[in-house]
């Protein structure tokens, strides 16, 4: 484990929580560590964060009023999370997720993490996709994945009372599949969430290079992250529009999208010129940026700032 002191002292402006995460030493080895070689490595690597990320998921279960059930759909592997207490106006929407974690890792049962919260917090019936992934399933079986579920959903909603969110890669894959949908001729959900977007996976941006050994979680593009990068692209260009959405062509149409990030985030430039890109077409496009908050905030209290304002993002969109 290489450790590291923080670059920037601790901001008394955050919550207390945040303030203790962050004066921690950053590890910089896992993900920020060497790109593994072979493809035992990657299971290795994948194994072992999940085994890292596992209790955190188990004790979210134990403790959150919803119902979870695993089915395939369009012969994708789904878990449903339905509120304990699912309110009338909801029941005729549907959110679907698509988790994060470098389109490598957080798949299978961690797959919930994102949407239970959602769930939880905002009363929405979520469908979580555990979509294939490299090294045994590079692009596009992700994006192939993301649509197949989308279009049987569409078969008992409309696409105005559906709405799609994710984080970190899940965030670049959202952005993705809305492009892919468009592009297919499909209905568009009636709105995105894209929570610290992957939107270019090639290392450019200002944050690349200014938040690398800033951001606790994330800790540099160089290593693990470049190669789920590589991996994740398979032989296709890394700045291919479905694999970096900031490239993308948004004039011919998007969903309205709000976004999330913070100051110390390693993807904060992604973050932002997605934003101004979709602003730049025309779309709208609400951005959230929290003071100090790093790669995949959501523990925090900040955290649940955000999932309000996606909850109330979603709310305003899903005519509710």
């Amino acid at each position: 484990m290489a450790l590291q002191d923080p670059k920037y002292s601790v901001p008394t402006t955050v919550s207390p929580e945040a303030q203790a995460f962050l004066a921690n030493p950053i590890d910089m080895s896992g993900i920020g560590g060497p790109s593994p070689q072979t493809d035992e490595e990657w299971y290795a690597l994948i194994d072992g964060v999940n085994s890292q990320f596992l209790p955190i998921v188990e004790a979210m279960i134990d403790s959150a009023p919803v119902t979870i059930e695993k089915r395939e759909i369009a012969g994708v592997t789904v878990r449903i999370i339905t509120p304990e207490n699912f309110p009338q106006d909801r029941q005729d929407k549907v959110l679907i997720n698509l988790h994060g974690g470098g389109y490598a890792i957080m798949g299978g049962e961690l797959s919930i993490m994102e949407g239970i919260s959602i769930a939880a917090s905002g009363g929405f019936k979520i469908i979580c996709i555990d979509y294939r992934m490299p090294p045994k399933h590079p692009h596009p079986a992700a994006i192939d994945d993301g649509i197949a579920v989308y279009k049987a959903v569409l078969e008992h909603h409309k696409a105005s009372d559906i709405g799609i969110f994710g984080a970190s890669a899940g965030g670049g894959l959202t952005a993705a599949v809305a492009l892919a949908a468009r592009d297919q001729s499909l209905p568009m959900p009636a709105a995105v969430v894209l929570n610290t977007p992957w939107s270019d996976l090639t290392k450019n941006g200002d944050s690349y290079f200014t938040n690398a050994g800033v951001d606790p979680v994330l800790t540099s593009y160089d290593g693990g992250l470049r190669g789920m990068a590589r991996i994740y692209a398979g032989d296709e260009d890394l700045k291919h529009p479905l694999l970096s959405p900031v490239y993308a062509d948004f004039s011919k149409g998007f969903p309205p999208a709000m976004l999330v990030t913070g100051t110390r985030d390693l993807l904060l430039s992604c973050t932002v010129r997605l934003h101004r890109a979709l602003r730049s077409a025309g779309i709208e496009a609400d951005l959230h940026v929290f003071e100090a908050m790093w790669h995949g905030f959501n523990a925090m209290p900040e955290g649940r700032q955000a999932d309000a304002e996606a909850v109330q993002f979603f709310e305003k969109h899903l005519g509710l």
